[in-house]
Parts: structure tokens; sequence; C-alpha cells
């Protein structure tokens, strides 16, 4: 029997296939993918997920990178520490690596004065969105997008999402999460519901992101499931924080890693957007001085994609 031809790539797969792995810090996983194309127009930083497990790297989101750079957008692809990984001490040690990896952009090896754009999966969501709800996050992007994103972290260890014990109780090394949950779960981190007097204290409490966000989730998605992201949404649209969700009615949990997908479909159109949105000569001054760039939750029908901004479609 003749042995299969290995396939053979194209020249467009070849020119968008090249990267520099970069090191944010020392420890082995302190580390991302830098894609960079030529005159760049934008920069993605993917955060890929795999329920912060060890065993789940940055090389789930390469088809994704290449995508996007082929776009003629600049990529990085982060690595980060995970549960029981090398170096890894406790939560704190995940967390701070996407901190100081979201500062590594501001090195000389990255194009500077670009639109950023986040986007994460799964767990890489959670961390995306956990990185702008927390109190001075840099940089600020145009946009953090979350896809299939475990945002409730306190519903998420009810529902044992993960198996076995649970991945959220892994995560927090079995601390009591909803005595962390301001902290580390998003949907926590959100300001209070504006419907209710509220007390000077509970008032102020949680961050208004100034990026756009964006949420994408398969209506099939049974590993997290899409109420993660319609929780998240009620509660941002209940404290008055812009959100949009874009729900895949025929897809789950990991179509979003095919370029091909619709749930990917939405996440490049969310970003593309949020981007030309940064670069227009009328919101630049916004972006100096400081203040977010305009965006608004949207609800209207694009094919297969239902966009929410109330809840899930039925």
């Amino acid at each position: 029997m003749m042995s299969p031809v290995p396939a053979q790539s194209t020249p467009r797969e070849r020119q968008f296939s090249s990267y520099r792995t970069l090191k944010y810090g020392t420890l082995a996983d302190q580390v991302g993918d830098l894609w960079l194309p030529e005159d760049p127009e934008a920069l993605v930083v993917l955060i890929h997920g795999g329920f912060w497990l060890p065993q789940y790297g940055k090389d789930l989101m390469s088809k994704l990178a290449s995508d996007v750079v082929s776009r003629r957008w600049a990529c990085w692809n982060l690595e980060y520490r995970r549960v029981a990984g090398p170096g890894w001490k406790d939560f704190n040690s995940t967390l701070q690596d996407i901190t100081a990896a979201l500062h590594f952009l501001k090195s000389p090896d990255f194009p500077q004065g670009l639109p950023v754009a986040l986007v994460g999966h799964s767990a890489g969501g959670h961390l995306a969105l956990w990185s702008q709800l927390s109190p001075g996050a840099s940089p600020e992007p145009c946009a953090v997008i979350s896809a299939g994103g475990v945002l409730d972290l306190c519903y998420a260890d009810e529902e044992a999402l993960g198996g076995g014990a649970g991945a959220v109780a892994r995560f927090l090394g079995y601390r009591d999460v909803s005595s962390l949950k301001r902290e580390v779960s998003p949907i926590d981190m959100l300001p209070p519901c504006r419907v209710n007097s509220l007390p000077p204290e509970e008032a102020s409490r949680g961050t208004v992101p100034r990026a756009r966000i964006g949420l994408v989730h398969g209506k099939r998605d049974d590993v997290v499931p899409p109420e993660q992201s319609v929780r998240f949404l009620v509660s941002s649209t209940c404290a008055r924080v812009p959100c949009e969700l874009h729900m895949a009615l025929d897809e789950g949990h990991y179509e979003v890693l095919d370029p091909k997908s619709v749930s990917w479909r939405a996440v490049i159109s969310m970003a593309a957007q949020s981007a030309k949105t940064a670069a227009a000569p009328e919101t630049l001054g916004i972006l100096r001085k400081g203040q977010g760039v305009p965006c608004r939750a949207t609800c209207r029908p694009s094919g297969s994609v239902a966009d929410t901004a109330g809840g899930a479609r039925r």
C-alpha cells in the first residue's frame, strides 16, 4: 500500500505561518508567539482555554493566529502558567501572567499605536474579561471578546464544569469561590445593578471597562453552557455596561477554533468593527484623553448567528 502523499501548503499558508516566540517573564510558560505581517492595521491578543489546565496550551489557537495575520493584523498568542504546571503556585500565578503579558505589549518588539483587541476562548474568555474588569487595567484595548467563556465562576462551580471536582475548584485551590468572586469572577466584578438604591460603598464598587465587550457562544455548547454568556449579558445590561452577545445557533464549544466557523466570523466581525472605530480620526482624540470608544448593545439577525441584547434566543 502506498503511503499517503503529504499535503502541500499553499503560498498563502506559508506566508502566514511564521512567528517569533517571545518571553515576557523568566519562567517556561511566560511566553507568547508574535505573528507580525508587514504594516499591520491592528493587534489581536489570543488567550487559549482548557479550564486552566497544563495539558492545554497556546497551540490550540495557532490556526486562529494564522487567520488573524492573513487579515494584516498582528497577533500575540499567549501562554501562561496553569494549574499544577511549572512555576504555578495558585490562581494568582495565572492572573499575574495575563497582566504581565498585556503590559509586555508596550515593549519595542510590538508595533505601537495600533488598535488592540483581546480574544479569549473558554477559560481564556474568563482571563480576557478579568483583565479588563480589574482596577487599573492596562493596556486598554478597543475590544475584549469572550468566545465560550467561563464568566460566572460561582455558577460554574455549582455546575462542576470541567469534570470531577470541577475546574473552578481546582483553579482556586478548593477555596470558597464566593469569598473570592469579586476578585476573580468577571460577572461579580461588574458594577451593581443600577435599578436599585444602594449604599455608597456598594454603588461605587465594580469596574466599567472602556473596551467594547463582545460575547460569542455556541448554543449547543455542552462544555461551557451558553448560560455563562447570557448571565453576564443580563448583569452587564443591568449595570448599564454596554455588551453584545452573538449566539451561534448550530455550533458548540470547539467550533470557534476553526477559522471557517460562524463563531469565529462573529469574533472577527466584532474585532474589525472595534478596530475601525478606534482608528477613525474622530475617535483618536477620545482615545488620547483616556475615554472609552463608544459602543452599544445590538439586536439584529445575521444569518445563523443570533445577536442578543436581552437573553438567549429560544
